[in-house]
């Protein structure tokens, strides 16, 4: 731990003053289009072994890059590689109207997809319903291992599934289901589906009550039971507690399907819940959207914003954040970083607020921010065109940050390629090839002095680190270990900084982390003599045992034994050679660490020793 003092030190802070700092966002590695002519929206994507992506989705084209239509529309799976190169291409599919929902990597590395399907042809032959739910698992190069259609409700659509412990799967969407169905509330239900490792329906429950009540994601927990979120206009059956109109629905089930507990999320306007995930310390955040601003909600920039909220394990909210402007934002996925942080990802038309800029008809909206929803960096990412964000995840390659999916319209800004209509479109950003600070620290709270590594984990391969630890010390250290002697709330930040050769000026990129570190005053224990003797009757000659128990870390001890003896040992053998009743004394001595003065504290065990002749 020490003051940055040296010259260079200080010229690299006058650097850091005077040249302007490049946006704190991750900018574009690399963008990819993928399609046809027609209609190509991706809804998801998934890591490989080899550090690409498969991404999923669903297509009207019948060229470019489709090399397969079976009619209306169709499943169309993408694969590339860590640059983004395109590998490989799959339609699957039949004359009707083919969908899929979800993609899932399994512990085995190969890939389970749910959707849903109308037609009886092509790859959904074996489809003996008029309408059928399907799960199949393609492996890293796209060949079908094994397809597997079961029957679905009357309007039924899969929108989530999950691999669960014991091979299965659940599964989580919406049916309209035919009146006279009893476990059918009305309108639009959520339908949860249950299957064992051979796709086989083991159970499924209808939740929801007389209105519209729809559901998008679920998590099977690590101790049995899941927890699901969607959204609902209901306020009878399974839900209560509605705000008024649509409110976000989060409610847990368990192994069996049983309901165990719901919540409405939300205020008296519109609010959908879109994704849900498992923090590390047991709570559970959802991300969806959010228009109003009372109830549950607060801080609505205007229009819809994104909506973050933090629940504990029994549905009560830790916390909530709107994230956007003054328009219309939709957020549809939530990752965690590795540094405990959140990452949302949809659509914004919004050029205000938390949103810098906007190229107009609808961006990827990026942002991350922390556990208190204090923003650390957000990006708007498209053209002039419809651009939509779907799904973000971590690179696997290492060399960057997130891969991103959805589709776009656009044919500029940041979007190039586009085959006509909307196509897939694939964007990794901050990879080595720009500037982008980044570190971790442990611990992050305890008590003083409380020492704490960092760790830098920053792109773009800078050549000087400044770490601003928040309470007034500086370090220049890649990976630094700093010491927090006082109590206190503290910001950190770290500055990273290069030269650019072309430029020859120096550049840099910061990131700071409010109330990262909180380091607590270590409260001292009393001083308090305590202490135990064995035994404390007999016969002379009496040999006791006694046994120091004082609190408050004593450094001197004296035991006076009542028969004229003492001893500064902390746990002295004493032995009483005449017969009679004796009182015992401990008095110990500690120094004050705040005064550095001698502190003392006595007890006295009257009549404890009884020695018989």
């Amino acid at each position: 731990m020490r003051r940055v003092t040296s010259a260079v030190a200080l010229l690299l802070l006058v650097c850091m003053a005077t040249v302007p700092a490049l946006a704190g966002a991750p900018g574009i590695a690399w963008q990819k289009s993928f399609g046809g002519s027609g209609d190509d929206s991706a809804v998801s994507l998934q890591p490989t072994n080899d550090g690409g992506y498969i991404a999923i989705g669903e297509t009207t084209s019948t060229d470019g890059d489709i090399t397969v239509w079976y009619g209306m529309i169709d499943v169309w799976i993408v694969k590339v590689d860590a640059r983004g190169e395109k590998e490989w291409v799959k339609t699957i599919g039949g004359s009707m109207d083919d969908r899929v929902t979800c993609i899932e990597r399994l512990g085995d590395g190969n890939m389970l997809l749910s959707g849903f399907t109308w037609s009886h042809d092509g790859d959904f032959s074996d489809n003996p319903y008029e309408y059928g739910i399907w799960n199949m698992v393609i492996d890293e190069g796209g060949s079908i291992l094994w397809k597997r259609c079961s029957q679905g409700r009357s309007a039924s659509f899969v929108m989530d599934g999950k691999e669960t412990p014991d091979g299965g799967m659940i599964m989580i969407g919406q049916s309209y289901s035919v009146p006279g169905d009893p476990a059918y509330h009305g309108g639009y239900d959520v339908l949860v589906v249950k299957t064992d490792n051979n796709a086989n329906i083991t159970w499924e429950r209808l939740l929801g009550g007389s209105g519209d009540d729809f559901g998008d994601n679920i998590l099977a927990l690590p101790g049995g039971g899941y927890l699901a979120v969607g959204y609902t206009n209901s306020n009878d059956g399974n839900v209560s507690g509605n705000h008024g109109s649509y409110d976000a629905w989060v409610f847990r089930l368990d192994g069996e399907g049983n309901l165990l507990w719901q919540k409405c999320l939300g205020g008296s306007l519109y609010e959908e819940g879109r994704e849900i995930i498992l923090t590390p310390d047991g709570n559970f955040a959802v991300m969806g959207f959010s228009n109003s601003n009372d109830g549950d909600v607060s801080g609505n920039l205007g229009s819809f914003d994104y909506w973050w909220v933090l629940l504990d394990h029994d549905g009560r909210i830790l916390a909530q954040k709107c994230f956007g402007g003054s328009d219309y934002d939709h957020a549809y996925d939530l990752e965690m970083t590795d540094d405990g942080n959140f990452v949302a990802i949809g659509v914004t038309f919004s050029s205000d607020g938390d949103v810098s800029a906007n190229a107009g008809n609808g961006d990827y909206w990026v942002v991350e921010f922390d556990n208190h929803g204090t923003v650390l960096w957000e990006r708007s990412l498209g053209g002039s065109g419809p651009d939509r964000g779907q799904t973000i995840k971590p690179d696997p390659s290492l060399d960057g940050l997130f891969f991103l999916v959805g589709d776009s319209a656009s044919t500029d800004g940041d979007v190039t390629g586009n085959h006509g209509g909307l196509d897939y479109w694939v964007v990794n950003l901050g990879t080595k090839d720009g500037l982008f600070a980044r570190f971790s620290a442990e611990p992050v709270n305890g008590t003083t002095p409380l020492t704490v590594r960092f760790t830098d984990q920053s792109a773009g391969d800078p050549t000087w680190h400044v770490y601003n630890f928040g309470d007034g010390f500086r370090s220049m250290n890649k990976n630094p270990v700093h010491t927090y002697l006082k109590a206190g709330s503290y910001d950190v930040s770290l500055t990273v900084m290069k030269v650019n050769p072309d430029t020859r000026r120096v550049e840099s990129n910061t990131l700071t982390k409010p109330r990262l570190i909180d380091a607590k005053k270590d409260t001292p224990v009393p001083l308090i003599a305590e202490f135990s003797a064995s035994p404390t009757t007999g016969t002379a000659p009496l040999t006791v045992r006694f046994t120091d128990k004082s609190t408050g870390d004593p450094r001197y001890f004296v035991y006076e034994f009542g028969d004229g003896f003492k001893s500064m040992s902390p746990n002295p053998v004493h032995i009483y050679r005449k017969s009679g009743t004796y009182s015992v004394t401990l008095t110990v001595l500690a120094v004050d660490k705040d005064t550095g003065k001698i502190v003392s504290n006595s007890t006295i065990r009257k009549n404890l020793i009884v020695v018989d002749r």
